[in-house]
C-alpha cells in the first residue's frame, strides 16, 4: 500500500496507559514526554508496533477525514495493549493447545487460535506459562509471538467486540425493547461489533445473524480473541474420531455458501463436509439438515451429534457438540470456525446423523 508523503507517526505511550495515546503526525522532532516514554523500552516497542501498524494501514489516496478516523481507531486500539503486562500472541495455522504441563503428551485443557491473546506468567525450556481468558496452562514458544512482533500482531487482529456482562441477554431483530427477539446470549461472550451509534443499542454478529443489544448489558471495546477451555472428549471411537477431526478446522475462515474446510465455509457446510469424511451425507442447508436423521433429546446429546439454532423460530444455524457443554462451528465471517458454549444462545433441536 502506498504511504502518505512525509507522514511519520509518534505516540506518547505509557505501560500503564496505552489507550490515553497521543497521536502526532508530521513532525521530526519528538518532545520530551516522547523521549521521556522512548526510555522505557516496553514503551518504545508499542510505540514501535503502532508506527508500523499506521504505517501498513494508510493510503495515498487517503482523505484527512479517513486519516482523522484512521488516528482515532489507533488510539483506540491501543488500549489492546495496556490490558496486557506481557503480552504473548499466538501465531499459528488452525489453532494451538494450552496443556496442563510443559509437554507435548500434557493433557491439553484449552485452545487458541491464530491473534488468540495471552498474558505470559512464566518462561521455560521452549515453553510459556500463560493465561488467555478462562484457561491458565502451558504452550510451546515456538507458536507465540512476544514484545513488538506480539504488539504489532495484536494491533492487527484487534477487533472491536461487545463483551456481555450478564446472563439471557436479548438479541432483538430492531433496537427497540418490543422488537422480535431474535436469541439470548451467553454471559462473557464477545461478539463483533457492527454499529455503535450511541442510541442505547449496539448492532452485533452473533454467528451468521445480526441484531440489537442493549449497550447498558454489554463493555464494547477492542479486543483480542482468548483461549476456550477444553478437555478430551470421552465417546465411541468413531464419535471422537468425528469430533478431532473437526477440530482440525480451527481457525479456518467462514464463507457463506462455502464448502472448503481450509478455504471457506459455512455452517451447513461445515457439518456437510465433516460428516462426508466419514460417510454420512447432507444437505448443504442447516434447516434440512435438521429433518436428517434422528432427534435426540438435549439430556441424550453426545459428542458428534448435530445442534441447532434458530432466530425468529426458524432454523439459521447448526453446529457439532463435542462435549462439555462446548460445540465446534463455522460461526461468522469475522470469526471462521471455533470452539463455543453450546448454550450461548437458542438451541432448538438435536440431531444424531451418525446412526448408532
Amino acid at each position: 500500500m502506498g504511504l502518505l508523503p512525509n507522514s511519520k507517526f509518534y505516540m506518547k505511550v505509557s505501560l500503564a496507559a496505552a489507550c490515553a495515546a497521543c497521536l502526532t503526525f508530521g513532525s521530526t522532532v519528538l518532545a520530551e514526554e516522547e523521549k521521556e516514554a522512548s526510555a522505557n523500552s516496553s514503551a518504545a516497542g508499542i510505540s514501535v508496533a503502532l508506527d508500523t501498524y499506521y504505517q501498513a494501514s494508510v493510503t495515498g489516496g487517503m482523505s484527512k477525514e479517513a486519516e482523522v478516523e484512521l488516528k482515532k481507531m489507533i488510539s483506540a486500539k491501543a488500549c489492546v495493549l495496556s490490558e496486557y503486562t506481557n503480552l504473548g500472541v499466538a501465531d499459528v495455522e488452525g489453532y494451538l493447545n494450552v496443556r496442563e504441563e510443559p509437554g507435548t503428551d500434557a493433557d491439553i485443557c484449552g485452545k487458541m487460535v491464530n491473534g488468540s491473546g495471552c498474558e505470559i506468567l512464566e518462561a521455560l525450556d521452549g515453553w510459556y506459562r500463560i493465561r488467555s481468558g478462562p484457561v491458565e496452562g502451558y504452550v510451546s514458544a515456538d507458536f507465540i509471538l512476544t514484545g513488538v512482533d506480539a504488539q504489532e500482531k495484536a494491533l492487527e487482529e484487534a477487533d472491536l467486540r461487545a463483551v456481555v456482562l450478564t446472563d439471557g441477554l436479548r438479541l432483538r431483530e430492531t433496537p427497540d425493547t418490543e422488537a422480535d427477539i431474535l436469541a439470548s446470549v451467553g454471559n462473557e461472550e464477545r461478539y463483533t461489533v457492527l454499529e455503535n451509534d450511541g442510541n442505547g443499542w449496539v448492532k452485533v454478529q452473533v454467528d451468521s445473524m445480526e441484531g440489537y443489544v442493549s449497550s447498558e448489558y454489554v463493555e464494547v471495546k477492542y479486543a483480542l480473541t482468548e483461549a476456550v477451555e477444553f478437555s478430551p472428549v470421552d465417546a465411541s471411537p468413531v464419535r471422537t474420531s468425528i469430533v478431532n477431526y473437526a477440530l482440525q478446522f480451527l481457525g479456518n475462515p467462514y464463507v457463506w455458501g462455502g464448502t472448503s474446510l481450509t478455504k471457506g465455509v459455512d455452517c451447513s457446510g461445515f457439518t456437510m463436509k465433516v460428516m462426508a469424511q466419514y460417510g454420512i451425507y447432507l444437505t448443504h442447508y442447516s434447516g434440512a439438515q435438521a429433518r436428517e436423521g434422528r432427534t435426540v433429546s438435549m439430556s441424550e446429546i453426545r459428542p458428534g451429534d448435530l445442534l441447532f439454532y434458530a432466530s425468529g423460530g426458524v432454523i439459521d444455524h447448526v453446529a457439532i457438540y463435542i462435549g462439555n457443554g462446548q460445540i465446534v462451528h463455522a460461526s461468522s465471517p469475522s470469526t471462521g470456525i471455533i470452539i463455543s458454549s453450546a448454550y450461548n444462545r437458542t438451541l432448538v433441536k438435536a440431531v444424531n446423523v451418525i446412526g448408532d
